[in-house]
């Protein structure tokens, strides 16, 4: 149940995040941010099928900005994936050295979250 205080339609921040049971449950801490953001109609069976385990939320480092911002994206079966999240409370450093150190090459801009982010978010959400 949402709680009617939440507009499910905007940015979904930390404190909203931390009280939605459905997106809670379905974060994939370990998705690839890679093989999400490749088009689906070139993905092999085998990609198609991990693919399918990542359904659900992940978390990725934006650099579009002014700034690197931590953001939670909506992974879909289809193409569309859609940015519901901004997690701000997360210390720049830690962006940054994701960033200077990134886990695979980023795509459009975009990288994947180490492990040191990954142990803030287990922390933070409680995951």
């Amino acid at each position: 149940m949402v709680d009617e205080d939440i507009n499910i339609f905007s940015m979904q921040r930390l404190k909203d995040i931390k009280r939605r049971p459905d997106i809670l449950s379905n974060i994939r801490l370990n998705a690839s941010l890679p093989l999400i953001m490749k088009p689906r109609f070139q993905l092999s069976k085998e990609e198609f099928e991990e693919l399918e385990k990542n359904i659900g939320y992940i978390f990725y480092i934006e650099t579009a900005g002014q700034k690197p911002t931590l953001m939670l994206m909506k992974v879909n079966r289809s193409d569309i994936a859609d940015t519901i999240g901004i997690i701000e409370e997360i210390p720049e450093d830690m962006l940054q050295r994701a960033i200077d150190n990134p886990v695979h090459p980023p795509v459009h801009g975009m990288y994947g979250i180490t492990e040191e982010i990954k142990e803030w978010l287990r922390k933070e959400l409680n995951l």
